[in-house]
């Protein structure tokens, strides 16, 4: 392991450049490198931690010196064992850009004819599989076969730099999809092309919209209307080539990146935004070295991950006060000409990731950035008796929410129920009890979320629904989506699978190998709400992993994964 800080001598030059230097205790630790194709290039980098907690880097390969072009998923879990547990193929290009939204990832490039891939990441680690590539044609000039990045936000889909899309005077915009009640089949909403759009940020129905060409600049758009986005403005500044941008946690301010264009240097910007619809005109500049070009960066709480060229890295700079950022701790790669392509700080556990246009794949651990823990159910305790109208629930802090946003689902689960709510602390009111049976048993777990990631708690406490004003199951009960565990499991030969549906509809229930193939189809008919249950005998099948997943009306689809055991 290799630790690096600012008062470290390989990087301390960096401090006469920085505004208001000062010096930092912060460190980076550099926990694994891996260069998975030597002699190929990479591209972008995402991150995705899966419902049992593991977590994996996402990276583009360009396929350069004759290697395949595609998307490797490794694994990053545990750091004496970092390793690639799936690559998907694409097709050649020097830019690869990903991103996720619940157990698919969602890969573009500028390949002609490359789409977007949608891959299925919930057989890992098993295995990832591509499920389609996805070509969206509105006319003879409109069609979506390349893009140059993607946004994923609140269950949209943003292609950004569509080549094939936009007017004359505006060529190669955004173009707009609605994931949430078919991640595999997007839906087209609407499209916003005041220029060539780079890269977006969206944060709560807002746009910044990143213009690296004619000038740059970063256009602001008001997106709650996803058929007619409006513009807010244009933050427009003299020989800019906006790369892209990202906004700080408390939702004032904007930073932008240069990657081309006259500006000199190519620095880091802070945009005060708090006055919109009032544009700003003068921002607060960072650089590390005026002679280096930045590349992207991300902002997770008080810090900003930035990436640069001439492997200078990874810097990490403190805004926890925008107007005076300073550095807080460095990684240069030495020796290094490389682009570092993106960094990705977004996993519960703390790591950060980090690609690498030469070298590969870097794992990181900041000082700065406190891991995330599960948190401890506290209230009701379990085996507690819920009576009256109403209950509070309690749990540990995931994080310092000051520190690190986020926000915390509550999930209550049993007969007749299963609902997640949303809480922005660490104590929720249930205000309907009386949806609960009188004596049946129900269970409470806690999720911990932000706009990229979740952490889920360890353990579910039960609680027995005591006195009730109102009966249990009856006609016109309103059913939550739910998939139950296989039970028995692991299982010889047989196992029974319930689940419950929301609304009539066509319901399919499918058990697949590890490969993802269809083994047997159990449900593929119209079921109206309700609960219900199928039984799988595998009696002709070797003993094994196999998995299970319903597709349900209102774009229900969850898996999960049972074991043959002969």
């Amino acid at each position: 392991m290799r630790k690096f800080c600012l008062l470290c001598s390989s990087i301390a030059v960096f401090l006469m450049f920085a505004p208001s230097a000062v010096y930092s205790q912060y460190t980076i630790d550099t926990l694994r490198h891996i260069n998975l194709i030597p002699g190929g290039g990479y591209s972008a980098i995402w991150g995705y931690t899966a419902p049992d907690g593991r977590e994996y880097a996402i990276l583009g390969c360009n396929g350069s010196s004759g290697r395949t072009p595609g998307t490797s998923i490794v694994d990053i879990t545990d750091d004496s064992n970092v390793h690639q547990v799936a690559f998907i193929p694409g097709l050649a290009s020097t830019w690869r850009e990903m991103k996720t939204y619940r157990q698919y990832a969602y890969v573009v490039s500028e390949a002609s004819g490359s789409g977007t891939q949608i891959i299925d990441l919930s057989f890992l680690p098993d295995s990832a599989h591509l499920v389609r590539t996805f070509v969206y044609t509105k006319d003879a000039t409109h069609n979506t076969s390349k893009s140059h990045t993607i946004t994923i936000t609140d269950g949209f889909m943003y292609l950004n730099g569509c080549a094939n899309w936009g007017t004359a005077t505006a060529q190669h915009g955004m173009v707009i999809f609605d994931l949430r009640s078919d991640p595999t089949n997007p839906q087209f909403i609407g499209e916003y092309s005041p220029d060539y759009i780079h890269d977006s940020y969206v944060l709560r129905d807002t746009i910044f919209a990143s213009a690296v060409y004619a000038n740059g600049g970063v256009y602001i758009a008001d997106a709650r209307n996803k058929t007619s986005i409006q513009t807010i403005g244009k933050i427009s500044y003299t020989g800019s080539g906006t790369h892209n941008s990202w906004v700080t946690k408390d939702r004032r301010y904007v930073i932008t990146t240069d990657e081309i264009g006259a500006i000199s240097p190519k620095q880091l910007h802070i945009w005060d935004i708090s006055n919109l619809p009032t544009i700003p005109t003068t921002s607060v500049a960072f650089t590390v070295n005026p002679s280096i070009v930045v590349h992207n960066v991300t902002v997770r709480g008080d810090f900003a991950y930035s990436v640069w060229y001439s492997g200078r890295g990874l810097q990490v700079v403190d805004v926890t006060n925008p107007l005076l950022p300073t550095l807080a701790a460095g990684y240069q790669i030495a020796g290094s000409n490389a682009l570092d392509w993106g960094v990705y700080p977004y996993f519960p556990s703390g790591k950060i990731v980090m690609g690498d246009g030469t070298n590969g794949l870097w794992v990181f651990r900041f000082s700065g950035l406190i891991p995330r823990v599960p948190v401890t159910l506290l209230q009701p305790a379990n085996g507690d008796t819920a009576n009256g109208s109403s209950a509070t629930f309690r749990w540990t802090k995931s994080a310092d929410l000051s520190k690190d946003p986020h926000y915390y689902e509550v999930r209550l689960r049993g007969p007749g129920v299963d609902t997640t709510w949303r809480a922005d602390d660490s104590v929720s009111v249930f205000n309907n009890l009386a949806g609960l049976q009188a004596g049946q048993t129900y269970w409470w777990s806690v999720i911990t979320r932000d706009e990229w990631n979740t952490t889920a708690s360890p353990d579910s406490f039960r609680i027995v629904r005591g006195l009730t004003t109102g009966a249990g199951d009856h006609e016109g009960t309103t059913y939550e989506f739910s998939l139950s565990q296989n039970y028995p499991n692991p299982f010889n030969p047989a196992t029974v699978i319930r689940y419950n549906i929301p609304s009539s509809g066509h319901v399919t229930l499918k058990v697949l190998n590890l490969l993802g193939e269809e083994v047997v189809s159990l449900v593929n008919d119209v079921r109206a709400a309700g609960k219900y249950e199928a039984r799988f005998d595998g009696r002709l099948l070797p003993s094994g992993v196999y998995f299970y997943r319903i597709s349900a009306p209102g774009g229900f689809t969850e898996i999960r994964k049972m074991v043959l055991l002969k």
